[in-house]
């Protein structure tokens, strides 16, 4: 029997970290739980923007628990930009003996990256959609990683190129 796992995205807004775990989901029959629907949920229930960041991590953790509980294997999608979101997600995996697998898209080609972000229209209810001028400056929050992780390079594939290479070097096909 396979150990259940933790997968967890990771990447700036526009990475493409949502594709990859939309498409490893699908392909393995996993729950997403991605945290920027949860934060523009708090948004709607108006608690206050400043309040939401870690709380939405929490959140999807809380809920990424649950399922972890019942034996399912969860991806979870969300910028993880610093140590103590990462950290979250550890700390879950130990409490549940789950393995924990760090997935992080980047995208190499700034110039793709920026129309991806210009062109994109997530519609999620209450969040609008993040100009590149935020994407820079997330960049500049983004912490170095010190926890192993597979990382991807989205500039140049497909979506589904990019999901298959995930699913192979998890040994998902």
């Amino acid at each position: 029997m396979r150990q259940i796992r933790l997968i967890v995205t990771a990447g700036l807004p526009g990475s493409g970290k949502s594709i990859i775990a939309e498409g490893h989901a699908r392909a393995i029959g996993a729950p997403v739980l991605s945290v920027d629907p949860i934060e523009a949920a708090m948004w709607r229930s108006d608690i206050p923007k400043y309040m939401t960041g870690i709380a939405a991590y929490e959140v999807a953790a809380a809920v990424a628990e649950e399922n972890l509980k019942l034996g399912l294997t969860v991806i979870v999608d969300a910028v993880n930009p610093v140590e103590a979101a990462r950290a979250t997600w550890v700390r879950l995996s130990k409490r549940q003996k789950s393995k924990l697998i760090f997935v992080e898209a980047h995208c190499s080609d700034e110039g793709v990256h920026r129309k991806r972000i210009e062109n994109r229209v997530r519609g999620i209810t209450g969040m609008p959609d993040i100009p590149w001028e935020r994407v820079e400056e997330r960049r500049a929050e983004y912490e170095p990683w010190s926890i192993d992780r597979i990382t991807i390079d989205t500039a140049t594939k497909s979506p589904e190129a990019l999901v298959q290479d995930v699913l192979v070097q998890m040994g998902d096909v």
